[in-house]
């Protein structure tokens, strides 16, 4: 004799599972039948925005988030025999509508500007912010921004703000290169 809910085989002379506590006997629960059907043997499609199998009644892909609605509120392909559909208020597709294209995503398009760039370890803030105090416009020097660096050199005796301005934008500067770039 098996449980009905969870399939554990039971002695003859039981009231209860001892796995999951079900009455010997009950009839089972229709939720937990559907619950322990597998992924693998449901309906399922290929989202034609990111290529994942997603089941086939989804409104929504689970992994790229595309609506597969689309802008034509087309519905979900029809369901395979034993399935149902859910039914929306939308105007339906013509009969031939085009296929969407496929996206690829997460392709990096081209190199990047510096072939040596490793984020995070271009620029040294530090050693910017370092340059910038010891000599005026050093650290924008160092950060390859020569415009602000002799801006700030020809500039920091009259207006010594300039001089004090410059430690901060070579250590922000840095950081920028550093997360984007440039």
């Amino acid at each position: 004799m098996n449980c009905t809910e969870c399939g554990t085989t039971l002695e003859q002379g039981t009231t209860f599972c001892p796995d999951c506590g079900t009455q010997v006997g009950a009839p089972a629960r229709v939720a937990k039948a559907a619950e322990s059907v597998p992924a693998t043997t449901r309906p399922t499609k290929t989202c034609p925005y990111c290529g994942e199998h997603i089941l086939e009644a989804a409104v929504r892909c689970r992994y790229c988030g595309s609506n597969l609605m689309g802008g034509s509120a087309e519905l979900p392909a029809q369901a395979r025999p034993g399935t149902s559909t859910i039914a929306l208020n939308a105007p339906t597709a013509p009969a031939q509508a085009a296929a969407p294209s496929i996206v690829i995503q997460n392709v990096q398009a081209q190199q990047p500007t510096h072939p040596g760039f490793v984020p995070g370890m271009y620029k040294n803030p530090a050693l910017a912010l370092f340059l910038s105090i010891i000599f005026p416009g050093g650290g924008q020097f160092y950060n390859g921004h020569a415009g602000k660096g002799f801006l700030v050199l020809f500039t920091f005796w009259i207006f010594g703000i300039t001089w004090v301005w410059s430690w901060f934008d070579a250590y922000g500067s840095a950081q920028r290169i550093n997360r984007v770039g440039f």
